[in-house]
């Protein structure tokens, strides 16, 4: 493969790369942002069972109420940690392929320049060449 093909096709790979990486930040950042709303939903669910007040009252059918409805809660923001558990460890997960991806577009930005270097190069060693052959002929007319 000659020098430009490979050259623009690497240029066209680093392009896919960059936005699969803002993909990936996207959905990073969607998930970030639902992991801080169920965070704020275990301390508010964890406040309002702090809130509920004490089962013993006098009435036994209020306290059974309140006894269940405080149960309800209480499951229900261990449910929420369950889930905001299950989340940060898929957060955790989608960073890890992020940072995959990045470092393949880095590997693939080298590459581009180092290519991009080999030819500029083989260029210049071809512009001296050429120069090189000219003085020589320059040269040669001048002695005959």
């Amino acid at each position: 493969m000659s020098k430009a093909p490979m050259q623009s096709s690497l240029s066209r790979l680093i392009e896919l790369r960059e936005r699969e990486l803002e993909q990936h930040q996207a959905k990073l950042a969607a998930k970030q942002q639902l992991r801080d709303r169920q965070a704020a939903m275990v301390t508010r669910l964890e406040q309002l069972s702090q809130q509920i007040g004490p089962t013993g009252t006098a009435v036994p059918s209020l306290a059974a109420n309140s006894a269940a409805y405080k149960q309800a809660v209480l499951q229900w923001a261990e449910q929420q940690r369950q889930d905001l558990a299950l989340h940060e460890a898929d957060i955790a997960v989608q960073r890890q392929a992020m940072l995959a991806v990045a470092r393949k577009q880095e590997a693939y930005g080298q590459l581009l320049g180092r290519v991009v270097s080999r030819a500029q190069q083989a260029e210049e060693r071809q512009q001296q060449k050429f120069q090189d052959d000219l003085a020589s002929q320059v040269w040669q007319r001048g002695l005959a």
